[in-house]
């Protein structure tokens, strides 16, 4: 026998996926927005829940933005920005409350940052090139939550072969991915930048090659790794670093994946967003952060999705 979810019960699974922490947030760096996304099946609450550009240009920011993720980080959302060398602050309605990371002439330091995580009052993020602050090279800078500075870094296991894409918590400690050509891979550290260890190595031909957006399935608490360039795709890996092959997003790019409360995966490239099969926005899409930012009350009454298409029809 087939059930099927009436109007009034379709909203009530959104209202719930929201109440418990599962909507998503994912930067879209063609329009440079921040997408507010259902947790439990991936369809789009909200295409511009935060209008970077906007907010920019509003502080007097006139250059190139390229949003890589958006992260809670107490009542905020921090966004990083690859492009801006800076990391963009809003609060929880997408209102732009400020900037970290920019010296005295209104430049950012924060040199090609990407991934970012939370642990306590410390935001790790991850950069590609030096840091203009000189407090670190190329390596994770350190942000202090309470000032909004940054307070220091570590330069990694090799700083001469470093290219960071992500850093993530796991488990106590933190996971970085790494990019540089010939070291492709996920690297271990404790919070205090020691090394630990490499947890995922690649000769980028057999295995994940251009690794980006690092998470974990809530199911199993194996690792997600979007792995960009060919043999691309979400790979699945156990907490040890075994890998278990690509399990979405088989070589079309994917940047990032995570498991959605149905068990999908959904997966972001520079050309849209899906859970396979389905196809769920078009655009250049980046990491996913989970929020406790709700399902607004108007979409959740249209049903999942219908603030955005509500939108569309004004």
């Amino acid at each position: 026998m087939t059930y099927r979810l009436s109007f009034v019960a379709a909203a009530a699974v959104g209202v719930a996926a929201s109440a418990s922490g599962q909507n998503l947030l994912v930067p879209e760096s063609g329009a440079d927005v921040v997408y507010l996304i259902d947790g439990f099946d991936g369809s789009v609450i909200d295409s511009s829940f935060i209008d970077i550009a906007a907010g920019a240009a509003s502080l007097g920011y006139t250059g190139s933005i390229t949003p890589i993720e958006a992260i809670e980080v107490g009542n905020e959302i921090w966004v990083s920005d690859q492009l801006a060398d800076r990391i963009w602050t809003f609060d929880r309605s997408g209102n732009i409350t400020g900037q970290i990371g920019v010296d005295s002439f209104g430049d950012g330091q924060l040199n090609n940052i990407r991934g970012i995580e939370v642990v306590g009052n410390t935001v790790y993020a991850s950069l590609g090139n030096d840091n203009a602050a000189g407090t670190v090279l190329e390596g994770v800078a350190t942000i202090d939550v309470s000032t909004r500075t940054i307070s220091g870094g570590f330069n990694g296991r090799d700083p001469a072969d470093t290219s960071y894409f992500d850093v993530f918590a796991y488990n106590g400690e933190l996971l970085v991915s790494n990019i540089d050509s010939g070291n492709d891979g996920v690297e271990r550290y404790d919070t205090n930048g020691n090394f630990l260890g490499v947890l995922i190595s690649s000769d980028g031909t057999t295995g994940i090659d251009f690794p980006q957006q690092i998470n974990a399935r809530s199911s199993n608490g194996n690792l997600l790794v979007g792995g960009f360039s060919l043999p691309s795709g979400v790979y699945e890996y156990l907490p040890d670093g075994t890998s278990l092959g690509v399990v979405a997003g088989l070589d079309v790019g994917p940047r990032a994946g995570y498991e959605l409360g149905n068990g999908d995966v959904i997966w972001s490239n520079g050309s849209f967003l899906s859970t396979d099969p389905v196809l769920q926005a078009n655009g250049s899409f980046r990491f996913f952060s989970p929020t406790s930012v709700p399902t607004p009350a108007s979409a959740a009454l249209l049903g999942l999705g219908g603030l955005a298409a509500a939108r569309r029809r004004r």
